[in-house]
């Protein structure tokens, strides 16, 4: 029997908003990590395996970009 693989999704986004961004990641149940580059005062959300409510939701975010990728690999710590 063959099974239907369907690759993992991972949903970033990016803006200067923390506040915003942290409501958006705690609405939804999905595993996330929200980066921060000081610098630029610039914040970066990565959503993985988000429902489509997500990507919507982010879409509608005004003054923030998101884009969403599919999971080609994912590696471990090397020494």
């Amino acid at each position: 029997m063959a099974v239907d693989y369907k690759p993992m999704k991972v949903l970033f986004i990016e803006g200067k908003d923390l506040e915003a961004l942290r409501a958006l990641a705690r609405k939804y149940p999905h595993p996330y990590r929200l980066l921060h580059r000081p610098e630029q005062a610039l914040y970066l959300l990565e959503v993985w395996a988000f429902s489509p409510e997500v990507e919507t939701a982010a879409a509608e975010l005004e003054g923030f970009r998101s884009w969403s990728f599919e999971l080609l690999e994912e590696g471990g710590w090397h020494s």
